[in-house]
C-alpha cells in the first residue's frame, strides 16, 4: 500500500515518493535520530507472502550490506513494519543514467570513465560472491558530483557457485512479470541469454549485462529491442546487435570489448570483470596492454622436423594447430605465431625466448613421421629459469593426429593452471576437417602464401585440391579466399576478377565456420579495398577482431588502410598498429606495415628505423625491403634510395612495387629520363600480364608525362584498383594533382 509524506516508519518519517519497481515503492525519508536523509525501500505485499522468498531476501540484504564501496548505494539497515519489511538505503542525489541517455549517447570518453566506475562497483560485489543480475541503466545513478552510483541489487544472487536453475528461472520470471506489468521495462534488454533461458548464471551474466551498458551509452539505444517481450528475448538469444549504431569515433578497443562482453556463449565472454575494467583504464588513456608479464602465458615454438624434408611444413601444421587449440582457453595469453616462428631452426636460451615474447613458459618438442606412425615429443619448460615442468611423448597412428593435437592442448592447460580444467573442454584444436590428405594440403598452401609473390598460384593450387577433397573444409577455403584477395591488393591479377572472388569464398568460408578469422579479414579489406564501403568494411574488422582480438596481422592492416581512407587519425592509426606489434613483437611483415605507416603519416626516420628492424627480424622479407628503399625515398635521400633499388628488385623479381617507386624517385632526382626507362619497361610488361595501374601512373607522372597518368589514374578509378585508396595519404601522385581531371576522377574514391 503507497505510503504518504509524513508516515512514519519507526524512527523514518516519509517525504516523498521516488518511484516504484516490481518488488515495491522507493520513498524518500528523513531519520529523525540521525537527522540525515535515506531512501526507504518497501517490499510489495506479494513479494513479502512468500516466506521463502522473504527469507532468501533477509539472507541477501545481510550481505548486501557488507558491500562496503564509493560506486555502490550502501544499505543501512533492515527493518520491519507490521511484518513487512523495508530496507533502509543511501540516498543518491542526481539522475539515473537511463535519464541521462534520454537526452542522447555519451561521447566515448564519458561512456569509458562512467563504465569503469560501474565496473568497479560490480567488481566489488562480485568479490562477496555477489550476482547483481539486474544491471541497467535504470539502476546506475550519477549524482551531481558526477559519480557512479549502481543501486537496487534486489535480484542479486549470493553464492553464485550454487545458483540453481530452479533459482534463476524464478528470478527471470520475476524480472519479465515485471516487464509485462510495465513497471521495471528495461530489465528484460539488459538478460544475458542464459538469464533469458531460465539457466543458472554467474558472474558472466553481469558481463553480459555491462556490455548492454556499455553499447547503449554510445549508441543512444539499447543493445537489443522488441516490440514484446518475447521478440526482445529471441532477439538477445537469436541476433546481434546493431553493430552499425556505435558512433564512427568509438574505439577500436572499445568496440572489440563489447563485442567480447556480448557473446552468446556465456564461457566466450570474459571471466572476470575486473579485467573489463582494466582494459578500459588502458583505452581511455590511450595505453598500450599491461606491459607486465601475463600470469599465464606461453610461447609454442615450431616443433623440430626428425622426419624428411618434405615434412617440414607438416611439423609446423602441428604447432599451429596446438598454438590454435590453446588461443582458444580463456585466462591463457599465447604468443603470436609469427613472433614464434623467428626462433625456428635457432638454438637460444629459452630464458632469452621467455623474455623476448614476454612469456611465462614455453612449449617445444619435435615430430617424427614413419609410414602412418606420428611420434610427437613435448616438454614445457619454464621461461624463468629454464626448468623442465613436464614432458611427454605420443606414439599415434596418423589417422589419430587430431586428437592428439586436442589432448595436447588440453594437458597443458591442466597443467599450467587447474581451473582451465573445464575450460580445456571448449578449447579444441579447430582442424576444420577430419581428411588427413586435406589437412596436409592446408599446411603446405599456408607456408607457400606465407612466402607471397610467386607462390601464391602454388598455395592456390594446395587449397582447391584440399577443399575438393573435403568442400566444407573451412580453414582451406577461408585461405583461399585470401590468397585471391592479396592478389588484388599486390596488382598482380584484374581486381574485377579476383576481388569478388575473394570476397565469395570468404562468405561461403564463415557460413561454414563464423569464427574464422581470416575470412572477416578479406571480407574487411575487400570492402574496404574494392568496393571503397567504409561502414562495411568497418564492421567486418570489428568482427575480424571480435573473432580474435590478437591477430595482429588485421590489426595493423586495419590501421594502415583506415588511415590512408581517412577513417582514424594518425594518432589512433600508430596506437593500433603498436598493438599489433606488442601481440607479435617479431613479425616482420607487421613491422613493415607500421614502417608505412609512418611514413604516410611523415615520421619518415621512424619509418626508415621500423624498416631496418623488420629486417633484421626477415632479411628475404620483400616488404621489410621495399619499405627501407621507400622510407629513403620520402625522406629525401633519393640516392640512397637509388642504391638500394637492386637488391629490392632481386628480392621482389622485379616487382612493380619497386619499379614504381624507382621511377618516383628517379623523377625527385631530376633524371626524367631515367624514370621513363623504368616506365617503358613497366609499359611494355602490361601489355602481356596484368599490372597495376596504380604504378603506371606514378611511372609516368615521374617520367613527364602527365597526360599518359591521367589515362592511368582513369582506370585506377574505373577497374577499382585497391592502390588508389593510397593517393590521398602518399606522395607518389603528388605530380599530377594539380591535372585538371585529376580531382574530378578521384572524387568517387576520396570524398
Amino acid at each position: 500500500m503507497p505510503l504518504t509524506p509524513g508516515t512514519r516508519l519507526g524512527s523514518f518519517e516519509i517525504v516523498a515518493p521516488l518511484g516504484a519497481g516490481g518488488m515495491g515503492e522507493v520513498y524518500r525519508a528523513r531519520d529523525t535520530k540521525l537527522g540525515r536523509e535515506v531512501a526507504i525501500k518497501v517490499l510489495s505485499e506479494t513479494f513479502a507472502a512468500s516466506p521463502e522468498r522473504l527469507g532468501r531476501f533477509r539472507r541477501e540484504a545481510q550481505t548486501l550490506a557488507t558491500l562496503n564501496h564509493p560506486n555502490i548505494a550502501a544499505v543501512y539497515g533492515l527493518e520491519d513494519m507490521d511484518g513487512v519489511p523495508y530496507l533502509v538505503l543511501e540516498l543518491v542525489e542526481g539522475e539515473t543514467l537511463s535519464a541521462r541517455l534520454s537526452r542522447g549517447a555519451l561521447p566515448p570518453r564519458e561512456t569509458l570513465a562512467l563504465g569503469a566506475q560501474v565496473a568497479a562497483a560490480i567488481e566489488a560485489a562480485h568479490a562477496g560472491d555477489i550476482v547483481h543480475r539486474d544491471l541497467k541503466p535504470g539502476n546506475i545513478m550519477i549524482t551531481t558530483a558526477g559519480v557512479a552510483k549502481v543501486l537496487d541489487f534486489g535480484l542479486a544472487k549470493t553464492n553464485p557457485a550454487l545458483a540453481s536453475a530452479s533459482d534463476s528461472s524464478q528470478a527471470a520470471t520475476e524480472q519479465l512479470g515485471a516487464t509485462v506489468a510495465g513497471m521495471i521495462l528495461g530489465t528484460a534488454a539488459y538478460m544475458s541469454p542464459e538469464q533469458a533461458r531460465g539457466k543458472p548464471v554467474d558472474r558472466r551474466s553481469d558481463v553480459w549485462s555491462f556490455g548492454c551498458v556499455l553499447f547503449e551509452c554510445l549508441a543512444g539505444v539499447p543493445a537489443f529491442t522488441g516490440e514484446t517481450v518475447s521478440d526482445l528475448i529471441a532477439r538477445i538469444l537469436e541476433r546481434e546487435p546493431d553493430w552499425s549504431a556505435l558512433p564512427a569515433g568509438t574505439p577500436p578497443r572499445l568496440r572489440e570489448l563489447i563485442r567480447r562482453c556480448l557473446r552468446k556463449d556465456m564461457e566466450a565472454r570474459p571471466r572476470d570483470i575486473r579485467d573489463v575494467r582494466l582494459e578500459m583504464g588502458e583505452i581511455a588513456t590511450g595505453g598500450a596492454a599491461n606491459t607486465a608479464t601475463p600470469e599465464k602465458s606461453i610461447a609454442v615454438l615450431p616443433f623440430e622436423n626428425l622426419s624428411s624434408a618434405d615434412d617440414e611444413y607438416f611439423a609446423d601444421g602441428v604447432t599451429d594447430e596446438i598454438m590454435n587449440a590453446l588461443s582458444h582457453l580463456d585466462g591463457l595469453r599465447v604468443a603470436a605465431r609469427t613472433s614464434c616462428f623467428a626462433f625456428k631452426g635457432r638454438r637460444e636460451d629459452l630464458r632469452s625466448i621467455g623474455e623476448k615474447l614476454d612469456v611465462t613458459t614455453i612449449l617445444e618438442g619435435t615430430v617424427r613421421r614413419a609410414g602412418s606412425r606420428l611420434r610427437i615429443t613435448v616438454q614445457l619448460v619454464n621461461a624463468a629459469d629454464g626448468y623442465q615442468l613436464w614432458s611427454e611423448r605420443y606414439d599415434r597412428e596418423m589417422t589419430d593426429v587430431f586428437e592428439l593435437q586436442e589432448e595436447i592442448a588440453t594437458t597443458i592447460a591442466t597443467r599450467l593452471r587447474g581451473t582451465l580444467r573445464g575450460e580445456a573442454e571448449h578449447g579444441r584444436a579447430r582442424s576444420g576437417t577430419k581428411n588427413l590428405e586435406a589437412y596436409e594440403l592446408l599446411l603446405k598452401g599456408r607456408a607457400l602464401q606465407n612466402r607471397r609473390g610467386r607462390f601464391i598460384p602454388e598455395a592456390i593450387a594446395c587449397f582447391e585440391r584440399a577443399i575438393a577433397l573435403d568442400p566444407n573444409y573451412g580453414q582451406a577455403i577461408a585461405w583461399l579466399s585470401d590468397s585471391y584477395r592479396l592478389k588484388g591488393t599486390f596488382g598482380t591479377a584484374p581486381f574485377a576478377e579476383v576481388m569478388p572472388k575473394a570476397r565469395q569464398l570468404a562468405e561461403r568460408a564463415l557460413a561454414i565456420d563464423s569464427g574464422l578469422v581470416e575470412a572477416w579479414a578479406t571480407l574487411a579489406a575487400v570492402e574496404e579495398q574494392f568496393e571503397w564501403n567504409t561502414a562495411r568494411a568497418e564492421a567486418m574488422w570489428d568482427r575480424a577482431m571480435a573473432a580474435d582480438p590478437r591477430h595482429a596481422t588485421s590489426r595493423s592492416h586495419r590501421a594502415l588502410w583506415g588511415f590512408m581512407r581517412g577513417v582514424i587519425s594518425a594518432e589512433a592509426a600508430i596506437a593500433e598498429s603498436r598493438r599489433a606489434i606488442q601481440d607479435d613483437p617479431l613479425s616482420a611483415w607487421i613491422r613493415a606495415v607500421h614502417s608505412h605507416l609512418l611514413g604516410s603519416i611523415g615520421r619518415h626516420e621512424e619509418s626508415i628505423t621500423e624498416a631496418e628492424r623488420a629486417i633484421e627480424l626477415d632479411a628475404d622479407s620483400f616488404m621489410a625491403h621495399w619499405n627501407r628503399m621507400r622510407g629513403y625515398a620520402w625522406a629525401g635521400q633519393y640516392q640512397r634510395a637509388i642504391d638500394l633499388a637492386p637488391s629490392v628488385m632481386g628480392i621482389s623479381g622485379r616487382h612493380h612495387f619497386v619499379l614504381g617507386t624507382l621511377a618516383w624517385v628517379y623523377g625527385k632526382a631530376g633524371k626524367p629520363e631515367l624514370a621513363r626507362a623504368v616506365y617503358d619497361e613497366l609499359e611494355a610488361r602490361s601489355r602481356h600480364e596484368f599490372l597495376s595501374p596504380f604504378w603506371l601512373a606514378v611511372a609516368a607522372s615521374s617520367a613527364g608525362l602527365p597526360d599518359r597518368a591521367i589515362e592511368q589514374v582513369a582506370r585506377c578509378v574505373a577497374e577499382r584498383d585497391p592502390l588508389v585508396c593510397w593517393g590521398r595519404a602518399v606522395p607518389f601522385w603528388e605530380a599530377i594533382r594539380a591535372h585538371p581531371r585529376f580531382a574530378e576522377m578521384t572524387r568517387e574514391v576520396w570524398d
